[in-house]
C-alpha cells in the first residue's frame, strides 16, 4: 500500500511542475511583447556583452592556437617531402656531367671501333690503379669468358696505345699500363723513323732509350709502335704497327755517347679512360719456328718453306782405289760409296 502511494505523489508533483512551467512560459510569452521585457532584455544583452566577447575572443584564439599548431605539423611534413626531393633533385645534377661524360665516351669507342683495322671488342675501366708502389693497371669488366686473351693489346677511343691484357679471369681482365717501368715497346719517330724502347717512368712519362745518334729525334714529334718482325722467322712484336704511343717532348743527346733519348708524353688517357678497345685478331710475339729444308721443298729468303721448289740431285761420288800395303796381301775388291 505504502509504494502505492508513493508512486501518486511522485506523479502528482511532476503534473504540478509541468503545470507551473507552462503557466510561467505562457506568462512570458504574453509579456515578451511589452516594452518593459525590451528593456529588461536590452540590460541584459548589455551587460553580457563583454562577457560574450570575452569568451568570443578566447575561443577563437584558441581555435587559431589549434589550427597553427595543424598548419606547423603539415609544414613540417611538407618541408621534410620537399627536403627530400630537393637532395633527389640534386644527386641527380650531381650524376649528369658523369652520365654525359659516360654517353659521350661511349659514342667515341664506338666510332673508334668502326674505324681500326682489327676485330675489337669495347670494355668499361671498372677500376684504375695508378699508384707508384704497385704496378699500373687497369681492370675490364670483360674477360676469358668474352673471348680475351691474356697478351692482347688495348687502345683507347683516339686509337692510342694503352698496355696489355696481363692476366684475365673470367668476368674481369687486368691491364698493364705503358706507362709502368716494367712496360717495354720498340717505337718509332713517325717522321724520321728513328727506333728505340720506349718504357714507362715513375713520373707516368715515356722514354725512349738507346735510339742511334745517327738517327734524327725531333721535338713534337709522334711516336708510333714500329710493329718489327725478325727477318728469316715468324716472331713479330707483340703490339701492332702504326699504334700512337705519344709526343717527344724533350731529346737528350750525349756528345760522347753513341745512342740518344727523348722524354714522351703519352697520348692515350690513362688516367680517365672510361671504355678501351682491345684488339682480338693481332697475334704477335713468338711464333712456330720456321721449317727447315726438305725433300719436297725449300726455304725462300724470307724464311718460310716453298713446296714448288724441286729438289737438287745429290753429288755422285766416284770409288777411289786403295793404295797397296807391304807386304802386298792378295788382291782386294775395289768398294764404292
Amino acid at each position: 500500500m505504502s509504494t502505492i502511494t508513493v508512486a501518486r505523489r511522485t506523479i502528482r508533483r511532476e503534473w504540478t511542475i509541468f503545470g507551473t512551467l507552462l503557466v510561467l512560459s505562457v506568462g512570458l510569452m504574453g509579456v515578451s511583447g511589452t516594452s518593459t521585457a525590451h528593456d529588461v532584455e536590452s540590460g541584459v544583452n548589455t551587460a553580457l556583452s563583454p562577457i560574450e566577447t570575452v569568451i568570443n575572443n578566447a575561443a577563437d584564439t584558441a581555435g587559431s592556437y589549434f589550427t597553427a599548431i595543424t598548419q606547423i605539423d603539415s609544414l613540417r611534413t611538407q618541408n621534410e617531402k620537399l627536403r627530400q626531393e630537393n637532395l633527389t633533385l640534386k644527386e641527380q645534377l650531381d650524376r649528369m656531367p658523369a652520365i654525359s661524360k659516360l654517353s659521350d665516351d661511349w659514342t667515341k669507342i664506338t666510332e673508334a671501333q668502326q674505324s681500326v683495322p682489327y676485330q675489337t671488342t669495347p670494355a668499361r675501366v671498372i677500376v684504375r690503379d695508378l699508384s707508384d708502389v704497385r704496378p699500373r693497371t687497369l681492370i675490364l669488366n670483360k674477360g676469358s669468358s668474352d673471348g680475351l686473351s691474356e697478351g692482347e693489346v688495348v687502345i683507347d677511343a683516339g686509337e692510342a696505345l694503352v698496355g696489355r691484357i696481363q692476366s684475365l679471369e673470367a668476368n674481369v681482365s687486368t691491364v698493364l699500363l705503358i706507362s709502368d717501368p716494367s712496360a717495354v715497346v720498340v717505337g718509332k719517330a713517325a717522321k724520321t723513323g728513328a727506333t728505340g724502347t720506349i718504357r714507362g717512368q715513375i713520373s707516368g712519362q715515356l722514354q725512349m732509350q738507346y735510339v742511334d745518334v745517327s738517327e734524327e729525334l725531333q721535338k713534337g714529334d709522334s711516336v708510333v709502335t714500329a710493329g718489327e718482325t725478325l727477318p728469316g722467322t715468324n716472331d713479330r712484336s707483340p703490339y701492332p704497327p702504326g699504334l700512337l704511343i705519344g709526343e717527344i717532348l724533350e731529346v737528350s743527346t750525349d756528345p760522347n755517347a753513341v745512342v740518344q733519348s727523348a722524354d714522351i708524353q703519352p697520348a692515350a688517357h690513362l688516367s680517365d679512360a672510361t671504355f678501351v678497345l682491345v684488339i682480338m685478331d693481332y697475334e704477335g710475339g713468338f711464333g712456330p719456328p720456321v721449317p727447315s729444308a726438305g725433300p719436297s721443298g725449300s726455304i725462300s729468303p724470307s724464311g718460310s718453306l716453298n713446296p714448288s721448289a724441286k729438289p737438287t740431285a745429290k753429288p755422285t761420288v766416284k770409288p777411289t782405289a786403295v793404295p797397296a800395303r807391304t807386304p802386298t796381301p792378295p788382291p782386294q775388291p775395289v768398294p764404292s760409296y
